[in-house]
């Protein structure tokens, strides 16, 4: 009994990636159903971010007590990764779901921690680089 205990302990990782994976595929799913219907990409995008903002600021508030001092370099380069990195990134996301398949958008977007890794050792960047540290 107290072996399949820790086997089912030592399972927990796993049976969680699966479970993410399966949300994944089932929000491909979702996304490629709503393209074919025509819904457009952008309010698509706008609402998954609200949907996100709604989930987790009242999670970030409770978790996370102890917050820095917010300051105006903080807020731009908030600002910016939002504007950049969050929404650019989706709506390339969706616009590829709508113009190929839901496996292949899928398989492409597990590459890019290789490609980002590749692209890093090219350009020399490594994990003893002076804004790494």
């Amino acid at each position: 009994m107290e072996q399949s205990v820790n086997i089912l302990h030592g399972l927990k990782p796993v049976m969680v990636m699966v479970v993410v994976q399966l949300v994944y595929a089932g929000v491909n799913v979702l996304y490629k159903l709503s393209v074919i219907d025509g819904m457009s990409f952008k309010v698509m995008v706008a609402y998954r971010f609200i949907f996100a903002y709604a989930l987790m600021i009242p999670l970030a508030l409770l978790v996370e007590r102890k917050r820095p001092k917010l300051t105006w370099t903080i807020l731009v380069q908030a600002f910016f990764c939002g504007l950049l990195g969050g929404s650019v990134a989706q709506n390339l996301y969706v616009a590829a779901m709508a113009l190929t398949s839901a496996t292949f958008v899928s398989a492409t977007t597990n590459l890019i921690p290789s490609i980002t890794f590749i692209v890093a050792v090219t350009i020399g960047y490594s994990l003893t680089h002076p804004l790494m540290v």
